[in-house]
């Protein structure tokens, strides 16, 4: 199914290409798998796993690593693909969405807000100001791997670093 993710991508991708990849009926996967969606984040569980962001004794290295672990997990073809299907066909698969949220992407968020706060000094940690800068951190990384046509990461961590002013 890996294979067929990368090759056709999720929107192509069919229960019956992947129950007869496997050698079982339709209704086998379903058993397991409520949704496509369910099924292709447990496959792909290795490559979307970005973590939490580790806690040293150096907040500004810790911000590093965060923005390391996006880069890094957003570059993986097979992250790539599941992570714009699990954000692109929240509408038609709330169930994927949601496992997607709370299983991959709260949890390094809280870690992350925890990162920003130590390292911002304590007039600018305000909760609005540490969640726009998540904001700013991720989108961009998003934007720069998923959405255009040529990823760019060259200097990306560097260039997020100064905006935060670490």
């Amino acid at each position: 199914m890996r294979k067929q993710l990368l090759a056709d991508g999720y929107l192509r991708l069919t229960i019956d290409a992947v129950a007869a990849e496997a050698g079982v009926s339709k209704a086998t996967i379903y058993r397991w798998w409520k949704t496509k969606g369910e099924l292709v984040l447990e496959a792909a569980e290795a490559d979307i796993s970005i973590g939490l962001v580790p806690e040293t004794a150096d907040p500004r290295v810790d911000v590093e690593a965060a923005i390391d672990q996006l880069i890094e997990t957003f570059s993986r073809p097979l992250a790539s693909v599941v992570i714009f299907a699990a954000i692109t066909t929240g509408g038609n698969d709330p169930v994927m969405a949601q496992i997607f949220r709370d299983k991959y992407v709260y949890p390094w968020r809280v870690s992350a807000t925890s990162t920003l706060v130590r390292a911002l000094p304590k007039h600018k940690s305000h909760s609005e100001n540490v969640q726009f800068l998540l904001d700013v951190i991720v989108g961009t990384v998003f934007q720069r791997i998923l959405v255009l046509k040529e990823p760019n990461t060259a200097g990306l961590k560097d260039r997020l670093i100064a905006l935060i002013h670490l």
